[in-house]
């Protein structure tokens, strides 16, 4: 049992993260660590973020981001939920059709994938993005009552009225595929079609995905990931949590791409985000491996009516048959395997994830 629940945080700390140490090949050391030098000149910080809601939070934390893609219009700030809390976002482009981005984890932040989907607003969209509560550049909240799926759902809503959209089309990554499920069942007048990229097991299955991703990373690696894991959980030392996390990320995230140089290809990296953030995000990862026996979402995907996009990697070591489920149980699914890709695809074949995102929202977009 001990064994799963280290796994099942390994696949919420890193797998359904997605983020990379986009900036360093090579594991990065404490002193690399100890300055600004690591993070690059043209980048932008986030807004000064607004006072914390909750008594139990943190100030959300300033933090580097990249400049939007091609000189687009870029918007970043904050909204509010229904509960105060402070949620970061980040808007490229001024397309007439709207996608929100809903990153993985839970615990971290736009990083997530996002920062690499988000050159889809090249393509003439309004590309949303935002940080989930307790995370990222969004407030840092510490009370676990506060860290409830209905509290996901409800800011993604929250969302959805700050910037007036009629209908969003979402596109959930791994743990937010599990967000916009919940979502779509609690508002299915709100959404117009929606996509699952890489999505996480509808239903509880990490013995299957335990058994491919060892055989994936060896036992070397398997051995290195989890003393560096036990040496993050002893830490006080900011620093060195970051440092331990990031080489942690380069080592785990290899079982994740076909090539491990894609890694490199990722927009956003762990080394931008502030210490204090990486550590609460702590906070809603333990909060849903405590529950991580008993989710089945299943039965809310046969309520789902609207136009679906799952996307995964031909090459994928997270067991194909979960994904499938998705197509299984949706009426109006398609499932589309990226060749020559593993589960994080949009980093080994961006093109083709790009150009398959860009034509299902063509041809499912109406008025």
């Amino acid at each position: 049992m001990k064994k799963t629940t280290l796994f099942i945080a390994f696949c919420l700390l890193a797998n359904l993260f997605g983020c990379t140490n986009a900036d360093k090949p090579k594991p990065a050391t404490a002193e690399e660590f100890s300055g600004n030098n690591v993070f690059a000149q043209e980048k932008v910080l986030s807004p000064k973020p607004p006072p914390p809601g909750l008594s139990t939070s943190l100030p959300p934390q300033q933090s580097m981001l990249p400049p939007a893609p091609n000189n687009l219009r870029l918007e970043q700030g904050y909204f509010q939920a229904n509960d105060g809390v402070q949620l970061f976002y980040r808007m490229v482009g001024s397309g007439k059709d709207t996608i929100v981005f809903i990153h993985g984890g839970p615990g971290v932040g736009i990083h997530d994938g996002a920062l690499d989907i988000e050159l889809l607003a090249n393509k003439g969209y309004t590309f949303i993005e935002y940080d989930q509560r307790g995370c990222g550049r969004s407030e840092l909240v510490r009370d676990s009552t506060k860290l409830t799926m209905d509290d996901y759902v409800e800011e993604l809503e929250a969302l959805r009225r700050h910037f007036n959209i009629q209908k969003i089309t979402p596109i959930g990554l791994s743990w937010g595929a599990a967000i916009v499920t919940n979502y779509a069942n609690r508002y299915p007048q709100m959404v117009r079609r929606l996509v699952f990229l890489s999505p996480m097991e509808p239903a509880t299955e990490f013995d299957k995905r335990k058994e491919s991703i060892d055989a994936a990373l060896g036992a070397t690696k398997t051995k290195q990931i989890d003393s560096l894991f036990r040496l993050m959980e002893k830490t006080t030392n900011d620093t060195i949590y970051r440092t331990l996390f990031v080489n942690y990320l380069s080592i785990y995230l290899t079982a994740y791409v076909i090539d491990p140089s894609h890694l490199d290809r990722a927009r956003g990296t762990d080394a931008e985000v502030s210490p204090l953030a990486i550590r609460n995000g702590d906070q809603p990862l333990w909060r849903w491996s405590g529950l991580s026996n008993q989710w089945d979402f299943r039965p809310m995907l046969k309520h789902i009516s609207v136009p679906v996009l799952v996307l995964e990697g031909e090459k994928t070591n997270v067991p194909l048959n979960s994904t499938k489920e998705y197509v299984r149980n949706i009426k109006n699914a398609k499932l589309v395997l990226i060749p020559n890709a593993n589960h994080q695809n949009w980093l080994d074949q961006p093109e083709e994830v790009l150009n398959a995102l860009d034509v299902f929202f063509k041809s499912t977009f109406k008025g």
